[in-house]
């Protein structure tokens, strides 16, 4: 690269995240897993885990199924993961390890279509325990609520879930908050109220993509 003085150049990210795959299911009739994971840290590719998964499945804006498990780590948690989390060391003793949950969950989830709120953090540690313990490739399409409200709302700036769940009426308990099973029920409520906003031009999941325009990025 030449550098040009007084020249400023810029980046932009064009990269449509709503999606992490394309798919033809339905978008409003389809059942969905919203899963949400508690982990020792926040990068799964230096080491850290997960350490709670929690997940429903819902359908037509009703919660149909619930998954949640903690995990051991096998070592202490950080203070920080416990300040957030409330999540101690010993209510993780004994329990089952990351290993034997990921493959509970994975059996629980099957082929179905997935949720999560700042979706990429939990694909991370779900793709890297595939990996870990040879489960194959993660491969369910992986919707962001996030990008969602991003796409929705570009003027607003706040677009975690504490905001999301009063933008959209969801009942919501803030000192509940950074657990996984109930992140999960509040990101499903969330979405199902997100997508049954939408015109009747979004009739598969892969039609979310068209919510951003590539080239309006900047």
């Amino acid at each position: 690269m030449q550098v040009l003085f007084g020249v400023e150049l810029y980046a932009v990210n064009d990269e449509i995240l709503i999606i992490n795959k394309d798919s033809s299911l339905p978008l409003t009739e389809s059942e969905y897993v919203v899963f949400d994971t508690e982990t020792t840290g926040f990068n799964a590719g230096s080491g850290d885990q997960m350490i709670e998964i929690g997940a429903v499945k819902i359908k037509n804006g009703e919660i149909t199924d619930k998954f949640d498990e903690l995990i051991d780590p096998g070592r202490p948690l950080r203070q920080e993961i416990i300040s957030i989390t409330n999540i101690t060391d010993n209510m993780l003793k004994g329990k089952p390890t990351e290993e034997e949950v990921t493959k509970k969950f994975k059996e629980w989830i099957g082929n179905l279509p997935m949720v999560a709120q700042n979706a990429r953090f939990d694909i991370s540690f779900m793709e890297s325990a595939y990996q870990k313990y040879n489960l194959g490739s993660f491969d369910n399409v992986v919707i962001d609520t996030m990008e969602i409200s991003k796409a929705q709302n570009p003027d607003v700036s706040k677009h975690n879930l504490t905001a999301l769940v009063k933008r959209y009426n969801v009942p919501w308990d803030e000192n509940a908050h950074h657990r996984a099973d109930y992140d999960a029920e509040g990101t499903a409520l969330v979405f199902h109220k997100m997508i049954s906003s939408l015109g009747s031009t979004y009739k598969t999941i892969s039609d979310l993509k068209n919510m951003v325009d590539p080239e309006l990025a900047y």
